[in-house]
């Protein structure tokens, strides 16, 4: 009897492994949830947010105006602001260094070739970073002809000496015409990054996106 006894108590049953994993996945999204939500309002209370948004805003303006005076004449945003002509061009942009992107859903591609191989561009990649990014660019180049609505992440905030571990910046969303602090989060050994509004990169590596 006893070995009986000892035998459940070693291995639960199926019920109880059940209530074990649903409490450490109740207890996993607690986290995630507590982690996002007072970093939010961390950010939002930074007296140096606000400002710095507005600064940002005032710089980005005449690329947003330029932005849908290209809409107005062709139908879509472009896919790249190389494609914007002068004097309103990528290189004149270079001074607002925004990362001009786009969610897949607002990609217009060119034909039904060009939608079938931008499957490929989704799911499970077993290549490394800087080969799938040479294929996406490659892709956008030849296969997407503009934009629904993009989206403007300006360069990172100064940092606040009280939280250094924090990166911010202002996000515009072309599709509701707001804009929001952006912001991501890097913390412990292994520096795991937990963000929102816009892609977490550092200033001395930026993004290779068009700006």
């Amino acid at each position: 009897m006893q070995d009986v006894t000892r035998a459940t108590q070693q291995n639960p049953l199926p019920h109880q492994r059940l209530r074990l994993i649903a409490f450490v996945g109740i207890v996993l999204i607690f986290g995630i949830w507590a982690r996002y939500h007072f970093t939010n309002l961390q950010v939002n209370r930074d007296h140096t947010s606000e400002p710095n948004l507005v600064a940002a805003k005032e710089k980005a303006q005449s690329l947003l105006e330029a932005l849908e005076q290209y809409r107005a004449a062709n139908g879509l945003y472009p896919a790249t602001l190389d494609l914007m002509a002068p004097p309103h061009g990528a290189s004149s942009w270079g001074q607002h260094s925004c990362r001009y992107s786009a969610r897949h859903d607002d990609w217009v591609l060119k034909s039904d070739a060009c939608a079938a191989r931008e499957k490929s561009l989704h799911g499970l990649i077993p290549k490394n970073a800087k080969d799938y990014e040479k294929e996406v660019t490659d892709f956008k180049s030849e296969c997407v002809t503009g934009y629904r609505y993009y989206q403007l992440q300006s360069r990172n905030f100064p940092h606040d000496p009280q939280t250094p571990y924090l990166d911010r910046w202002a996000y515009y969303d072309s599709s509701n015409r707001q804009w929001s602090v952006g912001w991501c989060s890097h913390q412990g050994r292994r520096a795991s990054e937990f963000g929102i509004n816009g892609v977490c990169r550092w200033e001395e590596h930026p993004a290779s996106d068009p700006w």
